[in-house]
């Protein structure tokens, strides 16, 4: 049973290697990110304007045109798209708006008179209230700090073999990957 399983398994990796085998290029238009650039692109952003054979032709600035040869490219990296961080600065902002209110609350201590509330109850409106306010700022901090996605894109062509190797000790599957 186990070998069968394995067998399946290493016929289901095959087209592995047709997708690994595909050569990943940027298109037209793409934010690229290189590194090792002979022209001092490193870690520049730029917009791919064209692939031809060995060279990428980008656009560093609104006026600057390059053209970079990829054998002087050690790392290209693509833009995926860009990332706002709206939740965690929600998030973070009612923490720290629940955590101070409570603190206030509870250090404001209890009142007297006939509108009273004890510490822990001003603890808890405090904490409620500052929370939602905090929660709001947060969200707008959030929404304001954006980020970009890069994706590596592997400079060569890849090869991935798998193989499948039936011994003494058991069936084993392995996957070799080259770039």
């Amino acid at each position: 049973m186990r070998s069968a399983f394995l067998a399946v398994a290493a016929l289901m990796l095959i087209p592995l290697r047709a997708v690994l085998s595909q050569p990943v290029q940027p298109k037209s238009g793409d934010r690229v990110r290189l590194t090792g650039a002979p022209n001092a692109l490193d870690g520049r952003i730029a917009r791919v304007l064209g692939i031809r054979n060995d060279s990428l032709f980008l656009q560093a600035a609104p006026a600057e045109t390059l053209a970079v040869s990829l054998a002087g490219v050690t790392r290209l990296d693509v833009s995926t798209g860009r990332r706002r961080f709206t939740l965690r600065g929600a998030g973070i902002g009612s923490l720290i708006g629940a955590a101070s209110g409570a603190v206030i609350g509870y250090a404001s201590g209890d009142d007297r008179g006939w509108c009273c509330f004890s510490a822990g109850g001003k603890a808890v409106i405090y904490g409620a209230g500052l929370g939602v306010t905090g929660l709001a700022i947060g969200a707008v901090v959030g929404t304001f700090h954006v980020s970009d996605r890069w994706t590596s894109i592997p400079l060569g062509s890849p090869d991935a073999t798998p193989r499948l190797q039936v011994g003494r000790g058991g069936t084993r599957i392995t996957v070799a990957v080259r770039f």
